[in-house]
C-alpha cells in the first residue's frame, strides 16, 4: 500500500506485483517487485507499509524510477533518516526502508519524491524461516500481502509424485513435474488479485529423518522435529499440577467477523476436555479486565465448570479499547506456586499498537509460563501472535472467520498437556573450522514441532565434506543424526548464512532484556 505523505487518504495506484520464491527444507528466499505510478501532475512523498514476518531478514531493497536504480545501505537508523530528509530538501529522490518500532511484522518504505506520470519499481528481497503445521506433517510457506483484510481460504491444489503434495490453500496453483531435482509452482490463473496471504502447504514423507539438514558454502541448516517415541526416552515423567487461564479479547474490535463467537466457542470446548485437578480462570480485557474468579485460579471442578460456561456464553465484545498489557501484567505479579505450571490461552484479533512492550513482559514469564495464542479474523497481528507463543515456548494458530474451532482447539490443549525435551544438545562434526552454533541455547521441543539450529561459519567459502555431520542429545539420550553425505547439491545463495544471523541477532535481542 503506497500512500501520499501529504495526504494521506491518497494512494498511489499499484501497478503490478511479481513474487518469486525458492523453498529448501524450512527456508525459504523471497523476491517481491511492485511497480507503483504518479498519476498525479505534480511530485509526490510516498510511504508504503509492506507486511513482512519478524522471523525474516531482508537483505536487498532497489528502487528505480526510468534509468535511475538507488540500491539500499545498511545505516544505523538516525543517520538514515537524516540523510533521507536531507536528500529530500535537495529536491532528490529519496528511499527509506525500516521497521515499524510499533509492530514487528511491518516495515515502512519512504519512497521520497515520486515525479508525475513516472512509475516506481520497488525490489525487496528477503529470507524466512517456515513453520511446521498440521501436527508436524507440512511446511507452510506465507506472504502476507496485505495488512488487512487477510485471506479468505479458497481451495485448490495438485497432488505431485513420492508421496508429496504441495496445497496452496488461499490460490489455485499448478505444479510442473517435468524437472528432476525440484518442482515449479505457479498461479493456476495468469492475474491474481492478491486480496488475502499467499499460503502454500507442503506435505512432508512420512517416512522422513526426524534430523534434516539443508547445506550450502559456509553455513548448515538443521531441523529437527521429534515423535512421541522421542520424546518419551528423553523426559523426566515428573509429576505437575497445570492451570489453565483463558485471556480472551473482549474489545469493540472483536465484534465484527463473529471473532467474540469464536473465542466464545473455543472456550466452552476447553471447558468440557481440561484434565482433571487441574486448576483454571477466565479473564476478560479491553480497556480493563475483568476476572471469573477473585482467586489466581479455582479447582476445575462442576460448580466452578458451569459458573464459567454461564459466563462465556453471554460474553460480548463491550470492554472497548484493547490493553492486552495490563492483564499480562497482573499474572506476571501472581505467578504459579511451588509445583504448578500456568498455561494460558490467549484469544485475540491482535489489534493492538504496543507489540514489543507486551513481548518483553512475557519473555520474563517464560520459566513458569507458556502462551498458545488464538489469532482470530482475517487481520490478526502476526507478529504479536506468533511472538507471544515464541517468547514463552508456546505455539499458535490463526482462525479465520466461518471455520471451525474445534481441531484448532484440541490441537492446542494437546500441545499444552505435552512435556518437552529440553536441554538439547546440538553437536557439529565439520571438522578443523571456526563456527558459531546458532540458537546458543536451544529452545524446548515438542512432539511432532521443529527445532532449527544453524552452523555459521566465519570464513563463508567453507565446503563440507561427505563426513560432517550433526548430532543432537541430551544429557543421557541420542535424539537424531544428519550427515552432509546425504545431500544431493550445496547450494550458494546465502539463504541459510542469512536466516542463521537473523537468529543470532533475536537471540542477542532478547538475551539483553531484563529478566
Amino acid at each position: 500500500m503506497l500512500r501520499n505523505i501529504r495526504n494521506p487518504e491518497q494512494y498511489v495506484p499499484l501497478k503490478r506485483v511479481n513474487i518469486a520464491a525458492i523453498i529448501r527444507s524450512f527456508a525459504a528466499d523471497v523476491c517481491i517487485t511492485q511497480v507503483f505510478r504518479n498519476d498525479e501532475t505534480t511530485p509526490i512523498e510516498a510511504v508504503y507499509c509492506f507486511p513482512i514476518e519478524k522471523q525474516a531478514a531482508i537483505y536487498a531493497f532497489v528502487a528505480r524510477i526510468d534509468d535511475r536504480e538507488i540500491v539500499a545501505q545498511l545505516k544505523e537508523k538516525k543517520v538514515a533518516q537524516r540523510e533521507y530528509n536531507e536528500a529530500l530538501q535537495q529536491g532528490h529522490g529519496a528511499y527509506l526502508l525500516e521497521q515499524d518500532e510499533k509492530s514487528q511484522d511491518n516495515f515502512i518504505i519512504n519512497v521520497g519524491a515520486l515525479p508525475a506520470g513516472k512509475e516506481c519499481h520497488i525490489i525487496i528481497s528477503y529470507v524466512s524461516e517456515l513453520d511446521l503445521v498440521e501436527n508436524g506433517t507440512k511446511i507452510r510457506f506465507v506472504i502476507p500481502t496485505t495488512i488487512a483484510p487477510r485471506y479468505n481460504p479458497d481451495q485448490g491444489g495438485i497432488i505431485s509424485p513420492a508421496d508429496t503434495s504441495s496445497n496452496s490453500i488461499s490460490h489455485p496453483i499448478q505444479v510442473d513435474l517435468s524437472q528432476q531435482d525440484f518442482y515449479v509452482i505457479t498461479f493456476a490463473q495468469q492475474n491474481t488479485h492478491l486480496d488475502r496471504d499467499i499460503l502454500l502447504d507442503v506435505e512432508l514423507d512420512e517416512k522422513r529423518s526426524n534430523t534434516i539438514i539443508a547445506v550450502e558454502s559456509g553455513a548448515i541448516m538443521a531441523s529437527f522435529t521429534p515423535s512421541e517415541e522421542d520424546c518419551q526416552r528423553a523426559i523426566n515423567n515428573t509429576e505437575i499440577t497445570n492451570e489453565f487461564i483463558f485471556v480472551v479479547d473482549c474489545s469493540g474490535s472483536m465484534d465484527g467477523e463473529n471473532k467474540i463467537g469464536l473465542a466464545a466457542q473455543a472456550i466452552l470446548l476447553f471447558l468440557k476436555s481440561l484434565p482433571i485437578n487441574c486448576h483454571f480462570n477466565i479473564v476478560r480485557f479491553g480497556s480493563q479486565h475483568q476476572t471469573l474468579f477473585k482467586d489466581i485460579t479455582a479447582v476445575y471442578n462442576e460448580k466452578n465448570t458451569q459458573k464459567a460456561e454461564q459466563l462465556v456464553k453471554n460474553m460480548n465484545a463491550d470492554l472497548g479499547g484493547t490493553e492486552l498489557l495490563l492483564p499480562l501484567q497482573w499474572l506476571e505479579k501472581n505467578p504459579p506456586v511451588q509445583g504448578r505450571a500456568r498455561q494460558i490461552f490467549l484469544l485475540t484479533d491482535g489489534e493492538i499498537s504496543n507489540v514489543n512492550e507486551v513481548l518483553d513482559l512475557c519473555r520474563t514469564m517464560a520459566t513458569s509460563t507458556r502462551i498458545f495464542s488464538f489469532g482470530l479474523g482475517f487481520s490478526p497481528s502476526r507478529s504479536l501472535v506468533k511472538g507471544l507463543a515464541r517468547a514463552t515456548n508456546g505455539r499458535f494458530v490463526f482462525i479465520p472467520p466461518h471455520t471451525s474451532v474445534d481441531v484448532h482447539v484440541g490441537e492446542q490443549l494437546q500441545k499444552a498437556l505435552q512435556p518437552c525435551i529440553t536441554n538439547v544438545q546440538v553437536k557439529w562434526h565439520l571438522g578443523n573450522v571456526t563456527m558459531t552454533s546458532v540458537p546458543m541455547k536451544t529452545p524446548p521441543v515438542y512432539v511432532n514441532d521443529r527445532l532449527i539450529v544453524y552452523a555459521l561459519m566465519a570464513d563463508k567459502s567453507t565446503l563440507f565434506d561427505h563426513n560432517s555431520s550433526v548430532k543432537l542429545k541430551t544429557e543421557k539420550h541420542r535424539l537424531g543424526k544428519a550427515k552432509v553425505a546425504r545431500i544431493p547439491g550445496v547450494d550458494n545463495s546465502g539463504t541459510i548464512a542469512r536466516l542463521a544471523a537473523k537468529a543470532l541477532i533475536l537471540e542477542l535481542q532478547h538475551a539483553k532484556l531484563p529478566s
